[in-house]
Parts: C-alpha cells; sequence; structure tokens
C-alpha cells in the first residue's frame, strides 16, 4: 500500500523522462549557441577575447565528446 501511495505521488512514466532529457538537451543547445555568439561578438566588435568564455565552452565540448565516445563503446 504504501509503496502505490508513493508511485502515484512521484511516479514517473518513460515520457516524463524522455520529455524532460529532450528539454535539457535543447537547453544545452542553446546556450552553447548563444555563447558562442557571444564570444564571436565580443572579439569582432570590441576586440576582446574572453578567455573564461571559451573555457566553458571548451569544458561543454569535451563534455560531450566523452559522453558520445562513451556511449558508442558502450552500448
Amino acid at each position: 500500500m504504501l509503496n502505490n501511495l508513493f508511485s502515484n505521488w512521484f511516479g514517473m512514466d518513460e515520457r516524463f523522462i524522455m520529455h524532460r532529457y529532450i528539454s535539457t538537451r535543447w537547453s544545452v543547445i542553446v546556450g552553447v549557441v548563444l555563447m558562442a555568439a557571444w564570444v564571436n561578438y565580443e572579439f569582432i566588435a570590441n576586440d576582446t577575447l574572453r578567455i573564461d568564455l571559451l573555457v566553458f565552452l571548451g569544458a561543454m565540448l569535451v563534455t560531450k565528446m566523452a559522453v558520445m565516445i562513451y556511449y558508442r563503446l558502450t552500448h
């Protein structure tokens, strides 16, 4: 009975998990594109190259590639 009560309150099905996954993926894509656009704007308009933004873009790139390689090798 307690298990059924918790599953009714906190139950998640596959659709919820997939919707959360897809929305997270799109938010990361939009964030990376906007950050890359901002880095280019700062470089072109103000002749400044923000290293901290480049570090974050590089970290996102390395993480994405590492996860892609990991999933390709293990699944």
